[in-house]
């Protein structure tokens, strides 16, 4: 998946990367330009549970199932999931629908009085085919770019748990790890927030850009 996010005057071009995993009931988001990987596990069909890997240091910061963090608690599993909440696509007017079978995309839009918003939805697999966004000057791309039903998802999720893991409330206490004081100071230990758009269609950041 990727993003391009660019101003009406044509300026400010920025794009991004993301690779979305997804295995049961556990969803990664991968971003390799940051080689952070956030994993969300829905643990008892009802509480989030947010992990947050670093790659390249092979550690991992862990959060409480439905723990508030920074105020902010995950409460919307198909966001994560999906990169769009259900509820959000539920907003949305259906415009158009192609190939009535497993390759089914849907055309979504959405008006509002200073956004417009447009998903080309793969209504099988659940999956963003394309996403824009405009919003004041900003206009905002999401583009499959591609779709591996093939990859080795289980050895994905398992190499990242032999990461040495923290808790997130036991950060604090710790003064003497290189490792977690650098992450804090560059601002990397806070809750993630990589998805594009909230229930409520609030726009939400997407990885860092330290």
């Amino acid at each position: 998946m990727t993003s391009t996010w660019h101003t009406a005057t044509g300026e400010n071009v920025r794009s991004s990367s993301l690779s979305l995993w997804r295995m049961d009931n556990k969803v990664a988001h991968q971003y390799p330009a940051t080689q952070i990987t956030e994993v969300y596990t829905l643990v008892r069909n009802k509480l989030i549970k947010p992990v947050r890997y670093f790659d390249n240091h092979q550690r991992a910061i862990e959060y409480q199932p439905g723990e508030t963090i920074h105020g902010k608690r995950e409460t919307d599993f198909s966001y994560r999931y999906q990169l769009i909440s259900d509820t959000f696509i539920d907003k949305m007017t259906l415009v158009g629908s192609t190939d009535k079978n497993c390759n089914q995309t849907n055309t979504y839009e959405l008006k509002t009085a200073t956004s417009f918003f447009k998903l080309v939805w793969r209504v099988k697999h659940q999956l963003i085919e394309r996403f824009e966004i405009k919003q004041d000057n900003m206009h905002r791309i999401w583009t499959l770019t591609n779709a591996d039903f093939d990859a080795d998802i289980s050895t994905f999720f398992a190499k990242r748990v032999d990461y040495q893991s923290t808790d997130f409330a036991d950060i604090g206490d710790d003064h003497t790890d290189p490792f977690l004081t650098r992450m804090v100071t560059q601002g990397f230990i806070e809750a993630g927030a990589s998805g594009f758009y909230d229930q409520h269609g609030n726009a939400l950041e997407g990885e860092h850009n330290h």
